[in-house]
């Protein structure tokens, strides 16, 4: 019964996450929806559930279709290392992708040849595709963990909203491989408690249920990770609400604390427009080619929204959790963005787009563009 409720709620909790990620490719949120992760919470939520059927209704013959899911499980190692590939690359499906599941599928597909034909060697056959399983396990931990080390957990940033996305995929990842180890340890462990490696003594299978609901937890209270590296254009592209940089301006409070007199003055003032404040200076941000001007000041800001420049000058001081200087990055770099998407590159060099968008060096440029979408421009350039 205890397994049973564990299996039901993993079950829930995994479809959940699936309409949650769906939702927002429906409601064209621009979220990294990223098709191996996908797969990985529908199977799993899907191998929960009937699991929990089968054990609740035991009248119910199910037991060869379950034996599938499980043994298809193997799928999911190569899966995993994909999803943490497209974190870093966020790239468009990729052919060469399918050859990571050419030995799984032969395993599984051996494997159901000799579990399904009458032989006196089937236990021989079963142990063998535990040892294979556990290899394949082992091969994509390894070099998942190479990949990560080399270009997640270290990765640098001088913008502090990118600071705090790199930190969250990093510990997000984290959580994510450590679960991967957990599952291939509870699973060597288990089957030699039961002292039949290659047997499906689902006796502990709600181990594994309780790891994943973990993930699943996560991925729902924590939607941000969807978003990859990237997430300040696409949240920019996505938004509908009056203000967009969320993670840049500092809403409640201020960045620090006001000590000068005038400053209180103005607070009292700007406090009860700050959120028109925000959306004008966000229109002119993202609507218009204001930032283009490579002299651009907060002076420039002031005058085009016929807002007062003391006003202006409080919100970023204040109320940004940026420099004005990494600011005008974000709103350029987005707007790079734009111009690659729409082909612009096509006819013209990297060293044009850097200028067009306001930047006074080529090589700031390049560094702000990998800082804040997470690729190079040629990268960048090559999904469209």
């Amino acid at each position: 019964m205890f397994s049973n409720i564990i299996f039901f709620i993993s079950a829930a909790f995994g479809f959940l996450c699936a309409a949650i990620i769906y939702g927002k490719n429906k409601n064209h949120e621009h979220s990294l929806i990223n098709k191996y992760l996908i797969v990985i919470i529908t199977i799993n939520a899907a191998r929960f559930l009937f699991h929990g059927i089968m054990e609740a209704y035991p009248e119910i013959n199910i037991n060869n279709f379950v034996i599938f899911i499980d043994v298809s499980a193997i799928m999911l190692m190569p899966c995993l290392y994909l999803y943490f590939y497209n974190i870093i690359n966020e790239n468009k499906f990729e052919s060469k992708n399918l050859l990571h599941f050419i030995v799984p599928f032969l395993v599984v597909s051996a494997f159901f040849v000799t579990n399904f034909v009458k032989s006196d060697h089937t236990d021989v056959f079963r142990n063998l595709f535990f040892i294979v399983s556990i290899l394949l396990y082992l091969t994509y931990a390894v070099f998942g963990f190479l990949m990560l080390y080399k270009n997640v957990w270290g990765r640098k940033a001088e913008i502090r909203a990118i600071q705090k996305q790199n930190k969250l995929i990093k510990n997000w990842t984290i959580f994510l491989y450590v679960c991967f180890l957990l599952l291939l340890l509870s699973r060597v462990t288990t089957s030699f408690i039961s002292k039949n490696p290659g047997s499906f003594n689902n006796n502990y299978l709600w181990i594994a249920a309780l790891i994943w609901s973990c993930v699943f937890v996560t991925i729902i209270s924590t939607p941000e990770i969807l978003y990859g590296y990237n997430f300040l254009n696409k949240t920019i592209d996505a938004a509908n609400e009056k203000v967009v940089l969320n993670s840049v301006w500092h809403l409640k409070g201020t960045v620090t604390p006001i000590t000068i007199e005038r400053d209180k003055k103005i607070d009292e003032k700007v406090k009860i427009l700050l959120l028109d404040y925000l959306h004008q200076i966000e229109e002119l941000s993202f609507h218009t080619h204001a930032f283009r001007n490579p002299d651009l000041s907060l002076d420039d800001i002031a005058v085009a929204l016929n807002i007062p420049i003391s006003h202006i000058n409080f919100i970023f001081k204040y109320q940004c959790n940026e420099s004005f200087t990494d600011y005008k990055k974000i709103v350029r770099i987005h707007d790079a963005t734009r111009l690659i998407e729409s082909g612009y590159l096509k006819e013209n060099k990297i060293e044009t787009l850097s200028a067009k968008v306001g930047f006074s060096s080529y090589n700031t440029f390049i560094a702000a563009f990998k800082t804040i979408t997470g690729v190079t421009t040629q990268e960048y350039a090559k999904r469209y």
